[in-house]
């Protein structure tokens, strides 16, 4: 019948096991020659409950499957409608699993091919913001009204499968037969329909392109940059430009519909460009709402504009990142057309590894071999036809995840790897060079604060040349820094490095080098070798198999003696120790540190025997074909080595002064991981002379700087304290919302001390009250991620039986599909820690109240925190008042600024712990007065909820 007659299926399931769990809705579109001539939906009585997850997700209730038959009633009918031809659904591994344990349930098999929506999306919309049915729908304007529905879901993927088969029919036939070449051999599920294509085209007597004729090119090639102009000099912007720009009637006024005249938005414009003017650093709390991200980019565009000078925007989190890129930029690009500030440039600037090496693509693809996993196979494939659509070679267009991460990793772009003007890519495709150039020529750069750290630490050479610096989100900085300049060795660093040369017979970097050699193209022996090159590389296997064993048993060691003396950390179970004098004692670290001499000897052999071969190829006469790529990929191993020898010993035998240093262990599955780490105890020295001292001006800002409206924490922890008075300047902007209307803060002060035993059974009580009242929209903020899932447990059950859904991160999947989910629904509770204090944005009745278990102090025994208190302790300074405290009340910010987020919102933030409260302790009112005036109540918990509820029911004045 041809391709375009199958039959389009969706399921909906109690749970994702087809072993376990069961149907409760089954759904088949038929279609012809790609027309509908036919539907089959069935609800199904599953036999078992419906968890309330989906009862929320899909809307099936267990009332309207009471009744209905049961699946092996059902199967008969549905066989007879699905016939033979071929099925079609969206993650169709999922959907087919389902059906054929059903079917072999009622004695029948299910022998249709299936094709699979979702992968095959991912070849044909290779751009798309992500290949889930609703998003593709929406692109392809196809309709779907009912999502998450079998019926509606069904036909929306049989019209998806006919739009994507109109887009392999736009293909170019080189990326076809390209295509084919990777899939074919491994049996992909998708062959047919790229050979049926393919055989189209040959029929007519078209011809495939080239490779580098197919994947999109770029006009104009590269060349080397001009030098930097030495810095002058530069000249002051105006000021009443700048307001111009922002204020009433300005170009911003006039290309926003309705726009709102924001005081502290010019007030915090007018700072910058004083600050950029005189040259000086400055700090600047601003409210949420204040627009600070307008404020700051109208001072950069003057500047850029006035002086030709790079101003570069970090940030610390992607989603701010984006928003900048993707629509602040964007917007006052086009608002300033015609002023005297048109024309600015700005550029994304990312590390090297976001961008894909077609090097390294391609060898892996035409290399493919039995060797090549299917699941390695399909994401080449995923690759190459990105390859023939994308203008910039960025990993983020990708949305990766599980596997394919570590896939990328063997095709990204590396310094170390890079063959420069070798490559037959570098002058008409090198997404990394042409992402440098785009800096270079770019007025305005946006990047992160770990690409700003690694730019420090790499003595300037990462980034290109500026002097002015807008650090956004600037709480992070000292956490970066602490981060980012000091040494971070993961086991999975060596081992990676260790496969890459040899895996298994046939496997790596040497096996490669040896097929490469063949017969009559062995390397002769010659000093230094002093051995025939088959023999240095059967050495080599050996030593690098050596050196497995050497390493795998020093980190099992080390993961012996954090266990046996380590701390257990909240996030994924992981367990940190610091490295101290009394724990460098007794047996189990004599045999780690045995363990430590003999795994950095074995490395450094290898390394050594890798210099000889590199050399050996180097001298070859003549040359070995095509050994520039080999030969860089061999010496990157090699330098990972040996970096990994000096972080090995500089941690585990020699810390710096001035460092702390530490070993983490966590068990991911089956797979042990450990990590050697080492940190500054203060980078207030590093960013004094590093940062502040190099820029001409840094602007620092954030909702949340100060503690009690004082800059005292943060200048001392960043090395500010210590610089010329002129050089820094600081203000606090209020925020434009109405917080004493808008927020209530409530505090239960009948609840027991945080520190007390029956404190967290207290906390389940009080959240199963309030919760069911609430009916859902909170979000419930905990410090310990075991606590999270202690109260998670006890109150599960109890919330599901009053119809809310309870979301758990950690438990129920990752941080987006939480957030999205918690918005999408309407009685449903998020419970959060770490990074949901901060960044999770739902304004509107989506979000009406914010619950903090605790007050969010840092764990005391951190290796880090442990080693910064002793140093304030040493100094005769009190560690609580000039660390543990500011610090949590910065992050108590961050958690109470999850709930306004408009001039719209209203809603309650509940504390549990009493400590905030006067009568709890000493320091509760530093919390209080940090905050930007909400209305305050402290009671019984009797009144609290009470209170709770008429401010968001009923809008009375608490």
């Amino acid at each position: 019948m041809g391709l375009r007659s199958f039959v389009a299926i969706d399921v909906e399931t109690t749970g994702t096991s087809p072993e376990h769990d069961r149907l409760i809705e089954v759904a088949a579109v038929r279609f012809e020659d790609g027309r509908e001539i036919g539907c089959f939906s069935r609800l199904i009585d599953p036999g078992c409950p419906v968890p309330q997850r989906i009862q929320h997700l899909t809307g099936i209730h267990p009332a309207m499957l009471a009744g209905k038959p049961r699946i092996e009633e059902v199967v008969p009918d549905l066989a007879s409608f699905l016939g033979d031809l071929p099925l079609v659904a969206h993650n169709a591994p999922f959907d087919v699993a389902f059906l054929q344990a059903a079917f072999a349930r009622a004695g029948r098999s299910l022998p249709n091919w299936s094709y699979d929506t979702a992968e095959l999306a991912r070849v044909a919309l290779p751009l798309a913001r992500n290949h889930r049915l609703a998003t593709l729908a929406e692109l392809l304007g196809l309709p779907l009204e009912h999502h998450h529905r079998a019926e509606d879901d069904a036909r929306a993927c049989g019209r998806l499968f006919l739009r994507l088969l109109e887009r392999l029919a736009s293909m170019d036939m080189g990326l076809l037969q390209f295509v084919l070449a990777v899939g074919e051999p491994a049996g992909w599920s998708l062959s047919p329909l790229f050979r049926a294509e393919l055989e189209a085209r040959e029929a007519r007597g078209e011809k495939p392109r080239p490779i580098t004729e197919w994947i999109r090119p770029h006009p104009g090639p590269l060349h080397r940059p001009d030098p930097e102009p030495e810095p002058v000099e530069p000249g002051p912007i105006d000021p009443a430009l700048v307001l111009s720009v922002l204020g009433s009637g300005g170009a911003i006024s006039e290309a926003i519909a309705h726009y709102e005249h924001r005081p502290q938005q010019l007030e915090l414009a007018e700072a910058v460009t004083r600050s950029f003017n005189d040259g000086a650093h400055l700090l600047m709390e601003a409210g949420t709402g204040t627009g600070k991200s307008l404020a700051y980019l109208v001072p950069a565009f003057a500047w850029a504009r006035a002086n030709g000078e790079k101003v570069a925007i970090s940030t610390h989190t992607i989603t701010l990142q984006e928003q900048l890129w993707e629509k602040d930029i964007p917007f006052l690009q086009s608002a300033l057309a015609g002023t005297p500030l048109e024309g600015v440039e700005a550029a994304l600037v990312k590390g090297r590894s976001n961008y894909i090496c077609l090097r390294k693509w391609e060898e892996a693809a035409v290399g493919a071999d039995f060797l090549t996993s299917p699941e390695e196979r399909r994401f080449l494939i995923r690759l190459a036809a990105w390859l023939a659509e994308t203008e910039t070679g960025d990993r983020s267009e990708l949305n990766l995840s599980g596997e394919e991460e570590r896939f990328w990793r063997t095709v990204q772009s590396e310094t170390e790897t890079c063959l420069g003007p070798k490559c037959k890519w570098f002058r008409s495709h090198c997404f990394a060079f042409r992402a440098r150039r785009r800096a270079r020529d770019a007025q305005v750069l946006v990047l992160n604060h770990a690409l700003l750290f690694a730019d420090i630490a790499a003595g300037n050479q990462v980034l290109p040349p500026f002097r002015h610096l807008i650090i956004d989100e600037a709480h992070h900085l000292e956490a970066v820094a602490t981060q980012n300049l000091g040494v971070n060795l993961e086991s999975w660093d060596i081992t990676g490095a260790l496969l890459l040369l040899y895996r298994a017979p046939g496997q790596g970097l040497l096996p490669q080098l040896r097929r490469r050699l063949g017969r009559g193209e062995a390397i002769p022996a010659r000093p230094p070798v002093g051995l025939p090159s088959e023999d240095l590389i059967d050495k080599l296997v050996g030593l690098v198999q050596h050196c497995r064993a050497a390493t795998d048993e020093l980190f099992r060691l080390c993961a012996d003696l954090v266990e046996a003396r380590g701390r257990s950390e909240e996030e994924g179970g992981a367990r940190a120790l610091r490295l101290t004098d009394a724990v460098r004692t007794g047996p189990l670290w004599e045999a780690l540190e045995q363990a430590r001499a003999n795994a950095v000897h074995r490395l450094r052999t290898l390394a050594a025997g890798l210099a000889l071969l590199a050399e050996a190829l180097e001298l070859q006469d003549p040359p070995l074909a095509d050994a520039d790529a080999l030969l860089v990929d061999i010496q990157k191993q090699n330098g990972i080595l040996i970096q990994s020898t000096k972080a090995i010993d500089r941690v585990l035998l020699e810390p710096a002064e001035g460092e702390v240093t530490w070993i983490e262990s966590a068990q991911r599955g089956d797979r042990l991981r450990v990590a050697l780490r080492a940190a500054p105890i203060n980078v207030g020295d590093i960013l004094r002379a590093d940062l502040f001292g190099r820029m001409r001006s840094v602007i620092m800002t954030s909702a949340t700087l100060t503690v009690g409206e004082s800059f005292a924490h943060l200048k001392e922890r960043l090395g500010l304290s210590r610089l010329p008075p002129d050089r820094l300047r600081e203000g606090v902007l209020s925020s434009p919302f109405a917080y004493r209307e808008q927020a209530l803060l409530l505090v239960p002060e009948d609840l027991p001390n945080p520190k007390e035993g029956d404190f967290t059974q207290a906390a389940v009580d009080f959240l199963r009250r309030f919760l069911i009242q609430a009916g859902g929209r909170t979000l419930v903020l905990f410090t310990s991620h075991r606590q999270l899932r202690q109260v998670y447990q006890a109150l599960k059950d109890d919330l599901e039986a009053e119809g809310l859904l309870l979301l758990g991160q950690g438990l129920d999947g990752s941080r987006s599909r939480l957030v999205a989910e918690f918005r999408a629904g309407e009685r449903t509770v998020l419970f959060g820690s770490a990074s949901f204090w901060e960044g999770v944005d739902i304004p509107g009745e989506g979000l009406s109240a914010v619950v903090m278990v605790r007050l969010p102090f840092n764990p005391p025994d951190d290796p880090v925190m442990e080693a910064r208190i002793e140093d304030l302790e040493r100094r005769g300074l009190s560690s609580f008042a000039h660390l543990s405290l500011p610090q949590a009340v910065i992050r108590f910010k961050q958690g109470f600024g999850r709930l306004i987020r408009t001039r719209g919102d209203r809603g309650v933030v509940i504390v549990l712990d009493n400590r905030l409260s006067p009568r709890g302790s000493r320091y509760g009112l530093q919390f209080l007065r940090s905050l930007p005036g909400p209305a305050v109540f402290r009671g019984r918990t009797d009144e609290v909820i009470n209170r709770a509820m008429a401010w968001l029911n009923l809008g009375d004045e608490a």
